[in-house]
Protein backbone atom coordinates (compact mmCIF):
# COMPACT_ATOMS: atom_id res chain seq x y z
CA UNK A 1 0.00 0.00 0.00
CA UNK A 2 1.26 3.45 -0.93
CA UNK A 3 1.92 5.37 2.34
CA UNK A 4 0.45 8.50 0.79
CA UNK A 5 -2.93 6.75 0.73
CA UNK A 6 -2.94 6.80 4.54
CA UNK A 7 -1.88 10.45 4.60
CA UNK A 8 -4.60 11.39 2.12
CA UNK A 9 -7.23 9.38 3.98
CA UNK A 10 -6.42 11.00 7.32
CA UNK A 11 -6.30 14.42 5.67
CA UNK A 12 -9.60 13.67 3.92
CA UNK A 13 -11.52 12.63 7.03
CA UNK A 14 -10.21 15.76 8.78
CA UNK A 15 -11.50 17.90 5.91
CA UNK A 16 -14.75 15.94 6.09
CA UNK A 17 -15.05 16.85 9.78
CA UNK A 18 -14.61 20.53 8.89
CA UNK A 19 -17.22 20.21 6.14
CA UNK A 20 -19.66 18.93 8.75
CA UNK A 21 -19.10 22.12 10.73
CA UNK A 22 -19.67 24.28 7.66
CA UNK A 23 -22.80 22.35 6.65
CA UNK A 24 -24.33 22.68 10.12
CA UNK A 25 -23.38 26.31 10.80
CA UNK A 26 -23.41 28.25 7.54
CA UNK A 27 -27.15 27.90 6.78
CA UNK A 28 -27.85 29.18 10.31
CA UNK A 29 -25.45 32.10 9.99
CA UNK A 30 -23.24 30.83 12.82
CA UNK A 31 -19.53 31.58 13.19
CA UNK A 32 -17.34 28.85 11.68
CA UNK A 33 -14.00 30.36 12.69
CA UNK A 34 -14.19 31.24 16.37
CA UNK A 35 -17.06 29.12 17.63
CA UNK A 36 -16.04 25.95 19.49
CA UNK A 37 -17.64 22.64 18.55
CA UNK A 38 -20.49 21.78 20.88
CA UNK A 39 -23.10 19.10 21.49
CA UNK A 40 -26.05 19.35 19.11
CA UNK A 41 -28.50 18.90 21.99
CA UNK A 42 -27.24 20.36 25.28
CA UNK A 43 -24.66 22.67 23.63
CA UNK A 44 -21.81 21.62 25.95
CA UNK A 45 -18.41 22.50 24.48
CA UNK A 46 -16.75 19.32 23.24
CA UNK A 47 -13.34 18.20 24.48
CA UNK A 48 -10.46 17.58 22.07
CA UNK A 49 -10.75 13.80 22.40
CA UNK A 50 -14.37 13.96 21.24
CA UNK A 51 -13.39 15.52 17.93
CA UNK A 52 -11.37 12.76 16.23
CA UNK A 53 -13.04 12.09 12.86
CA UNK A 54 -14.90 8.75 12.74
CA UNK A 55 -12.97 7.36 15.75
CA UNK A 56 -14.75 9.48 18.37
CA UNK A 57 -18.15 8.65 16.91
CA UNK A 58 -17.39 4.91 17.03
CA UNK A 59 -15.90 4.97 20.55
CA UNK A 60 -18.91 6.90 21.85
CA UNK A 61 -21.30 4.42 20.26
CA UNK A 62 -22.83 7.09 18.07
CA UNK A 63 -24.07 9.01 21.10
CA UNK A 64 -23.01 12.20 22.87
CA UNK A 65 -21.04 11.73 26.10
CA UNK A 66 -22.88 14.49 27.93
CA UNK A 67 -26.57 13.86 27.33
CA UNK A 68 -26.38 10.43 25.66
CA UNK A 69 -28.48 11.49 22.68
CA UNK A 70 -27.96 9.79 19.33
CA UNK A 71 -25.57 11.60 17.02
CA UNK A 72 -26.33 11.93 13.33
CA UNK A 73 -24.81 9.43 10.92
CA UNK A 74 -24.03 12.44 8.76
CA UNK A 75 -20.77 13.03 10.64
CA UNK A 76 -18.95 9.70 10.14
CA UNK A 77 -20.43 9.16 6.68
CA UNK A 78 -19.19 12.48 5.30
CA UNK A 79 -15.79 12.01 6.93
CA UNK A 80 -15.48 8.54 5.44
CA UNK A 81 -16.72 9.61 1.99
CA UNK A 82 -14.24 12.48 1.80
CA UNK A 83 -11.36 10.33 3.09
CA UNK A 84 -12.01 7.55 0.58
CA UNK A 85 -12.69 10.11 -2.14
CA UNK A 86 -9.28 11.72 -1.68
CA UNK A 87 -7.58 8.34 -2.10
CA UNK A 88 -9.62 7.45 -5.20
CA UNK A 89 -8.93 10.82 -6.81
CA UNK A 90 -5.21 10.32 -6.15
CA UNK A 91 -5.44 6.95 -7.90
CA UNK A 92 -7.40 8.50 -10.78
CA UNK A 93 -4.54 10.96 -11.35
CA UNK A 94 -2.04 8.11 -11.35
CA UNK A 95 -0.31 9.35 -8.23
CA UNK A 96 0.62 12.64 -9.88
CA UNK A 97 0.31 15.67 -7.60
CA UNK A 98 -0.61 18.67 -9.73
CA UNK A 99 -2.84 21.74 -9.86
CA UNK A 100 -5.70 19.77 -11.51
CA UNK A 101 -5.37 17.17 -8.73
CA UNK A 102 -5.84 19.77 -5.97
CA UNK A 103 -8.56 21.46 -8.02
CA UNK A 104 -10.43 18.15 -8.23
CA UNK A 105 -10.12 17.70 -4.47
CA UNK A 106 -11.60 21.16 -3.94
CA UNK A 107 -14.42 20.52 -6.39
CA UNK A 108 -15.11 17.16 -4.73
CA UNK A 109 -15.32 18.76 -1.27
CA UNK A 110 -17.62 21.50 -2.56
CA UNK A 111 -19.83 18.86 -4.20
CA UNK A 112 -20.15 16.82 -1.01
CA UNK A 113 -20.97 19.94 1.01
CA UNK A 114 -23.56 21.15 -1.53
CA UNK A 115 -25.19 17.71 -1.67
CA UNK A 116 -25.68 17.46 2.09
CA UNK A 117 -26.45 21.13 2.79
CA UNK A 118 -29.14 21.34 0.11
CA UNK A 119 -30.60 18.00 1.17
CA UNK A 120 -30.85 19.12 4.81
CA UNK A 121 -31.81 22.77 4.48
CA UNK A 122 -32.89 23.25 0.84
CA UNK A 123 -30.23 25.95 0.70
CA UNK A 124 -26.79 26.06 -0.93
CA UNK A 125 -24.44 28.37 1.03
CA UNK A 126 -22.59 30.71 -1.30
CA UNK A 127 -19.18 29.72 0.04
CA UNK A 128 -19.64 26.21 -1.38
CA UNK A 129 -20.46 27.66 -4.79
CA UNK A 130 -17.39 29.92 -4.60
CA UNK A 131 -15.22 26.93 -3.71
CA UNK A 132 -16.64 24.94 -6.62
CA UNK A 133 -16.06 27.86 -9.00
CA UNK A 134 -12.44 28.21 -7.87
CA UNK A 135 -12.03 24.47 -8.31
CA UNK A 136 -13.24 24.43 -11.93
CA UNK A 137 -11.12 27.47 -12.86
CA UNK A 138 -8.02 25.76 -11.46
CA UNK A 139 -9.06 22.49 -13.10
CA UNK A 140 -9.16 24.11 -16.53
CA UNK A 141 -6.03 26.25 -16.00
CA UNK A 142 -3.79 23.94 -18.13
CA UNK A 143 -6.08 24.73 -21.10
CA UNK A 144 -6.10 28.52 -20.79
CA UNK A 145 -3.83 28.78 -23.84
CA UNK A 146 -6.37 26.94 -25.98
CA UNK A 147 -9.06 29.60 -26.15
CA UNK A 148 -11.01 28.06 -29.02
CA UNK A 149 -11.27 24.68 -27.29
CA UNK A 150 -12.33 26.28 -23.98
CA UNK A 151 -14.92 28.41 -25.74
CA UNK A 152 -16.58 25.66 -27.78
CA UNK A 153 -16.24 22.76 -25.35
CA UNK A 154 -16.80 24.49 -22.02
CA UNK A 155 -17.86 28.15 -22.06
CA UNK A 156 -20.62 28.16 -24.70
CA UNK A 157 -22.26 24.84 -23.64
CA UNK A 158 -22.12 25.96 -20.01
CA UNK A 159 -23.70 29.32 -20.85
CA UNK A 160 -26.52 27.56 -22.71
CA UNK A 161 -27.02 25.19 -19.77
CA UNK A 162 -27.15 28.06 -17.28
CA UNK A 163 -29.64 29.91 -19.48
CA UNK A 164 -31.85 26.80 -19.52
CA UNK A 165 -31.78 26.52 -15.72
CA UNK A 166 -32.38 30.26 -15.38
CA UNK A 167 -35.51 30.00 -17.50
CA UNK A 168 -36.76 27.09 -15.39
CA UNK A 169 -36.19 29.13 -12.24
CA UNK A 170 -37.68 32.31 -13.71
CA UNK A 171 -40.89 30.89 -15.20
CA UNK A 172 -41.53 28.62 -12.20
CA UNK A 173 -40.92 31.61 -9.88
CA UNK A 174 -38.40 29.54 -7.93
CA UNK A 175 -40.74 26.60 -7.34
CA UNK A 176 -38.94 24.21 -9.71
CA UNK A 177 -35.48 25.01 -8.32
CA UNK A 178 -33.54 27.64 -6.42
CA UNK A 179 -31.28 30.26 -7.94
CA UNK A 180 -28.28 28.46 -6.45
CA UNK A 181 -28.95 25.61 -8.88
CA UNK A 182 -28.28 28.00 -11.78
CA UNK A 183 -24.75 28.68 -10.54
CA UNK A 184 -24.28 25.01 -9.72
CA UNK A 185 -25.17 24.12 -13.31
CA UNK A 186 -22.38 26.46 -14.44
CA UNK A 187 -19.86 24.80 -12.16
CA UNK A 188 -20.87 21.38 -13.46
CA UNK A 189 -20.72 22.54 -17.08
CA UNK A 190 -17.24 24.03 -16.72
CA UNK A 191 -16.02 20.94 -14.87
CA UNK A 192 -17.24 18.48 -17.51
CA UNK A 193 -17.59 20.29 -20.82
CA UNK A 194 -19.60 19.08 -23.79
CA UNK A 195 -20.95 16.40 -24.19
CA UNK A 196 -20.44 15.17 -20.61
CA UNK A 197 -22.50 18.02 -19.18
CA UNK A 198 -25.52 16.70 -21.12
CA UNK A 199 -25.15 13.39 -19.31
CA UNK A 200 -24.89 15.17 -15.95
CA UNK A 201 -27.98 17.32 -16.54
CA UNK A 202 -30.00 14.40 -17.90
CA UNK A 203 -28.99 12.15 -15.00
CA UNK A 204 -29.95 14.92 -12.55
CA UNK A 205 -33.46 15.29 -13.98
CA UNK A 206 -33.93 11.53 -14.33
CA UNK A 207 -32.85 10.66 -10.77
CA UNK A 208 -34.74 13.65 -9.40
CA UNK A 209 -37.92 12.54 -11.14
CA UNK A 210 -37.52 8.95 -9.92
CA UNK A 211 -36.90 10.10 -6.35
CA UNK A 212 -39.89 12.46 -6.53
CA UNK A 213 -42.22 9.70 -7.69
CA UNK A 214 -40.98 7.36 -4.95
CA UNK A 215 -41.45 10.02 -2.25
CA UNK A 216 -44.98 10.72 -3.46
CA UNK A 217 -45.85 7.00 -3.55
CA UNK A 218 -44.64 6.49 0.03
CA UNK A 219 -46.44 9.71 1.00
CA UNK A 220 -43.35 11.55 2.16
CA UNK A 221 -44.07 14.33 -0.34
CA UNK A 222 -47.12 15.66 -2.14
CA UNK A 223 -47.46 16.44 -5.83
CA UNK A 224 -46.60 20.10 -5.41
CA UNK A 225 -44.02 19.68 -2.63
CA UNK A 226 -40.57 21.14 -3.17
CA UNK A 227 -37.65 18.74 -3.45
CA UNK A 228 -34.09 20.15 -3.40
CA UNK A 229 -32.53 19.66 -6.82
CA UNK A 230 -28.91 20.32 -5.86
CA UNK A 231 -28.24 16.76 -4.61
CA UNK A 232 -29.43 15.33 -7.92
CA UNK A 233 -27.21 17.73 -9.86
CA UNK A 234 -24.25 16.56 -7.79
CA UNK A 235 -25.30 12.97 -8.43
CA UNK A 236 -25.39 13.76 -12.14
CA UNK A 237 -21.90 15.26 -11.90
CA UNK A 238 -20.67 12.06 -10.27
CA UNK A 239 -22.32 9.83 -12.87
CA UNK A 240 -20.92 11.84 -15.78
CA UNK A 241 -17.46 11.98 -14.22
CA UNK A 242 -17.24 8.24 -13.62
CA UNK A 243 -19.23 6.66 -16.44
CA UNK A 244 -19.49 9.17 -19.31
CA UNK A 245 -17.29 7.07 -21.63
CA UNK A 246 -19.39 3.85 -21.49
CA UNK A 247 -22.62 5.91 -21.54
CA UNK A 248 -21.54 7.79 -24.68
CA UNK A 249 -20.41 4.53 -26.30
CA UNK A 250 -23.75 2.90 -25.50
CA UNK A 251 -25.61 5.94 -26.84
CA UNK A 252 -23.61 5.90 -30.08
CA UNK A 253 -24.47 2.24 -30.58
CA UNK A 254 -28.17 3.02 -30.30
CA UNK A 255 -27.96 5.61 -33.05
Amino acid sequence: MDPIWIVLFVFGISIGSFLNVLIDRLPLGLDVVHGRSHCDYCHRTLSWYELFPIVSWILQGGSSRCCHKKLSLQYPIIELVVGVGFVLIYQQFGGVISIPFFATLLLFCASVAIFVADLKTECIPEVFLYAGAIGVVALQSPFFGFCSMLLHTYVLPTAIGMAFFFLLWFFSKGRAMGDGDIYLSGIIGMALGYPKLIIAYYAAFLTGAIAGVILILVRKKRMHSHIPFGPFMILGLGIASCWSTPILHWWSQLW
